[in-house]
């Protein structure tokens, strides 16, 4: 440690002079990282030859409240002591680069904190550092949707997601027509630090119709958008419903087609129209499976379903 204080109050003393024959590059001055991934930042200085390793420092520092050591390396030896707890266990040096004058830092899983402003300093017969700075973004991917009826007529439309930046949230209907002065949307923040964006339209007198809530990331120009549908809540239940009698109704059809078919066949010399009869009840049955296929919940009513029943019953 105190050897690398010493390094650096000869490098702040002597800056001007070191910096005039040694030079550090960065090829990048700015990096851009999504949440959970890695990232690799360089800075480049001149080896002149073979490098001689235990005459290396490499130090790459975070500038926060305070200075946080990202990684270190003293005259050829890591000092991983000196590493804050916020990159513990998710730092690398790429050692072998440095043999071409080539300081890579690797940050795997990227947090939102990470990002910020680096400096990467370099001793090597001379001394000079550069600053690169590190954006995080977290994409609003998934959306989470829900469409309630509140009654009378009135929807409300709820979009959520998390991600970062702060995002802006768009919302237009089947026509592309701009709703979103009429949207509510709040936000939150967890430990994570991630924003917890919640958006609410409120819709009257609105069926059948599609509507687009669309999560606009200004800072990184993306979005990312979801479709919610509303249908008509009497027409839907009708449909339901209806089809819960369809069922029942058609196999109690069936059960009793199948005893009067027995019941014909047995007595089919003693009775000269049991064939009629036959046919009359497999029609009936086809037609009622027919219904069930093709049925429209605005269609055919409970009451003409059961005279059906009735009908295929008495014959």
């Amino acid at each position: 440690m105190m050897e690398k204080l010493l390094l650096l109050h000869i490098f702040l003393v002597c800056w001007h002079s070191l910096n005039a024959l040694f030079t550090v590059e960065a090829p990048k001055s700015l990096y851009t990282a999504e949440l959970g991934s890695n990232v690799t930042m360089e800075c480049i200085f001149p080896v002149n030859g073979k490098l001689k390793f235990k005459d290396l420092s490499v130090i790459w520092e975070k500038k926060d409240e305070v200075r946080k050591d990202v990684y270190v390396l003293l005259k050829g030896k890591e000092d991983s002591g000196s590493q804050h707890s916020d990159f513990q266990g998710r730092i690398k040096m790429l050692k072998e680069n440095l043999d071409f004058g080539q300081s890579l830092l690797q940050i795997s899983n990227v947090k939102l904190k990470d990002a910020g402003l680096y400096y990467c300093l370099i001793e090597y017969g001379g001394a000079d550092y550069k600053t690169i700075s590190l954006k995080v973004q977290a994409p609003y991917r998934t959306i989470i949707q829900e469409v309630v009826s509140t009654g009378d007529k009135e929807w409300k439309l709820t979009c959520q997601s998390e991600g970062y930046p702060k995002a802006d949230v768009i919302w237009q209907n089947g026509g592309c027509q701009d709703l979103t002065d009429k949207a509510n949307t709040s936000y939150e923040t967890g430990s994570d630090q991630l924003y917890r964006v919640t958006s609410t339209l409120t819709i009257k007198n609105r069926t059948r119709e599609n509507f687009r809530c669309i999560f606009w990331n200004k800072e990184i120009q993306e979005n990312t958008s979801a479709d919610l549908y509303i249908l008509d809540s009497a027409d839907d239940v009708l449909w339901t419903e209806s089809r819960h009698f369809v069922w029942p109704i058609l196999i109690v059809s069936v059960l009793v087609g199948s005893v009067s078919i027995t019941i014909c066949i047995r007595k089919a010399r003693a009775n000269k129209d049991c064939r009629t009869r036959m046919a009359k009840s497999s029609i009936n049955i086809a037609k009622l499976s027919k219904d069930k296929d093709a049925h429209d919940c605005r269609g055919t009513s409970f009451e003409d379903e059961e005279l059906k029943y009735i009908q295929i019953e008495k014959t």
